[in-house]
């Protein structure tokens, strides 16, 4: 692993075989006291066999950036039982999730379903779900979030009509 604040190098670890031999990925230290005169993004390069895998870059300005909003299903079935977790987490902007997030999110559900859940809801590590259980009606329904500070987003789930039963 390389580390990186702002452009420049802050050091470099490798896993601690020695004493979590037992484990396949053990943990790696590194102390990154020295680096942080100067503020910056933290950059993290993971390697294997000498080759880059992987790149994340978290922020340096400690700030909330983005409010997202996902669900796990675009479709459900009008049955009354059918439903999917949406979730949304507060980002910087990165992409990283900001553990430390706050403001609750209130929600509002428009459409033939019915939200099942805290609202509003405050984020616990930067993230949370609620659920989207399908009625027995089809059409679409439109959750909003709203967050104080980072605006409001939208999901859309269409509810399609569900099929007879075969006796």
């Amino acid at each position: 692993m390389k580390f990186y604040v702002g452009t420049k190098p802050a050091g470099e670890a490798d896993p601690n075989r020695n004493d979590y031999g037992n484990l396949p990925h053990p943990p790696f230290f590194v102390s990154l006291s020295a680096s942080f005169q100067t503020w910056g993004d933290l950059r993290i390069e993971g390697y294997r066999a000498g080759k880059k895998v992987i790149e994340k870059t978290y922020s340096g300005a400690g700030v909330d950036h983005t409010l997202e909003l996902r669900a796990d299903d675009p479709f459900l079935v009008a049955d009354g039982a059918d439903a999917t977790r949406v979730v949304f987490r507060v980002i910087d902007e990165f992409g990283a999730v900001r553990p430390l997030a706050t403001g609750a999110i209130a929600f509002d559900l428009a459409g033939p379903a019915e939200l099942i859940g805290d609202n509003p809801f405050t984020p616990v590590g930067g993230v949370g779900a609620v659920w989207i259980r399908a009625r027995q009606t089809a059409g679409e329904v439109k959750l909003r979030a709203r967050h104080p500070a980072l605006g409001t987003r939208e999901v859309t789930i269409r509810i399609e009509p569900a099929k007879s039963e075969a006796v």
